[in-house]
């Protein structure tokens, strides 16, 4: 029972350490408010995405663990018994014991032939060969590792993105209610006119159209963020979070810099070149030839097993083939095509750097321009005697007030995409 209860308790902790290793568990409660950090925990539990590419991560791993068994001894048991009726010697097949029977006076076909044995090969030399098949599994998980980081970042990007437009919405709708209330009181505490009485319909009608648009707009950014956490498209999400405009001190060289180091793109790239010279070498190897040493141990006989085999030997392979000039022209044409490939990508990196911090730049002072516009109009009509005002004038006041508020919003909204666009080009947190 104690074996049990320990075998239980090692599993336990290895599936917590793997869940610490490739994503973060969490599991959260429907009824609160859902925050940025916990939509980015939930997307990087669910997507599809991740997942997928998590099971490669797990694949390589278990190839590097095979990679590795190519170290030790190939040992292979054997055991049989086998009728006959021979008129000249033969050779079991190899996959049966490879044994050699010949006839035997008296034979009788009740008599069996048996064999048991024990024989193991190993290598000594086998020109890099080895070795070189061990760094390329390894050079293949840091690969698919680092493909994992890639969708990662895209997916954190996709959940900042379907995040933030649905708190610029519900932001939006706020306003609008806030704005509709005091259009509402000003019109009450005023006398109408025939024609006043129909701008006021069509106003209140345009402002009823223009809310139910916030709605559906709601409804799929809504949508758009249940996909990315892979959720149920029958929940309807409650978010909170900061929506303000928070500037970023950054410096493109700097930035620059970061990416080169922190995208999981290029070192994906990096990783490539090297399982390409992994390649190469191995192509190289063919060359060279293999030392193993062999031995075995059987026991054998005519309905016994009275006879004792035992054998151990050096032997020299050496591979020929037509082959090794062109497979290494081709594998260094690979390398080649990496190298040019990473070059390239090197270039798209410091491209979408510079585009992620010019957009960066330019929203966060257009954003502040629009927050100063924003809090002066909000001072300026507290001073406004709407008694002194038509309905008309009343009205386009506040579509003003509220236009503004807007383009405040958008402002800021754009501003904290920017932001996030400029990490998943860099690869990592700029705050």
């Amino acid at each position: 029972m104690k074996r049990i209860f320990l075998c239980i308790l090692t599993l336990a902790l290895t599936t917590s350490v793997f869940a610490q290793q490739y994503r973060i568990k969490y599991t959260t409660n429907d009824k609160d408010p859902l925050s940025l950090e916990n939509a980015i925990r939930l997307a990087i539990e669910n997507n599809y995405q991740l997942l997928l590419t998590e099971q490669d991560v797990i694949i390589a791993e278990q190839k590097v663990k095979e990679a590795k068994f190519l170290y030790l001894p190939r040992i292979s048991l054997n055991a049989g018994a086998t009728a006959y009726n021979l008129d000249y010697p033969t050779i079991i097949p190899e996959s049966l014991g490879m044994r050699f029977i010949t006839q035997e006076e008296g034979h009788e076909n009740k008599d069996l032939f048996y064999g048991a044995g024990v024989s193991a090969i190993q290598y000594l030399y086998t020109g890099g060969r080895t070795s070189s098949t061990v760094s390329l599994a390894k050079a293949t998980l840091k690969e698919a590792l680092s493909r994992y980081e890639a969708v990662k970042s895209k997916t954190i990007y996709d959940v900042k993105e379907a995040f933030f437009n649905l708190l610029f919405l519900q932001k939006k709708k706020e306003l609008f209610e806030k704005t509709s209330n005091k259009i509402s009181k000003v019109l009450n505490k005023k006398n109408s006119k025939t024609w006043e009485n129909i701008l006021v319909k069509s106003e209140l009608a345009k402002i009823k159209s223009d809310y139910n648009f916030i709605g559906e707009e709601t409804k799929n950014a809504n949508l758009a963020l249940l996909k990315t956490m892979n959720k149920e498209f029958n929940n309807t999400l409650v978010i909170q979070g900061s929506f303000e405009l928070t500037p970023v001190e950054t410096d493109l060289k700097k930035l620059s810099v970061w990416a080169m180091e922190f995208r999981p793109e290029l070192k994906s790239a990096l990783y490539k070149l090297e399982m390409d010279n992994i390649s190469v070498s191995l192509s190289l190897a063919r060359r060279y030839p293999d030392i193993m040493l062999g031995a075995s141990y059987e026991r054998l006989g005519f309905n016994d097993f009275k006879d004792e085999n035992m054998q151990l030997t050096l032997a020299l392979k050496l591979p020929l083939g037509y082959d090794y000039a062109s497979q290494i022209k081709q594998k260094r044409a690979e390398q080649r095509q990496t190298i040019l490939k990473q070059a390239e990508i090197e270039d798209q990196i410091r491209i979408e750097v510079a585009q992620a911090y010019n957009k960066l730049l330019f929203w966060q002072e257009e954003a502040r321009n629009r927050q100063n516009t924003w809090e002066d109009i909000r001072k300026d009509i507290k001073n406004i005697d709407f008694n002194n005002m038509s309905k008309e004038e009343a009205i386009k006041v506040y579509e003003y007030y509220y236009k503004a508020g807007v383009d405040y919003l958008e402002g800021i909204r754009q501003h904290k995409l920017a932001i996030a666009g400029l990490e998943l080009a860099v690869g990592q947190d700029i705050q």
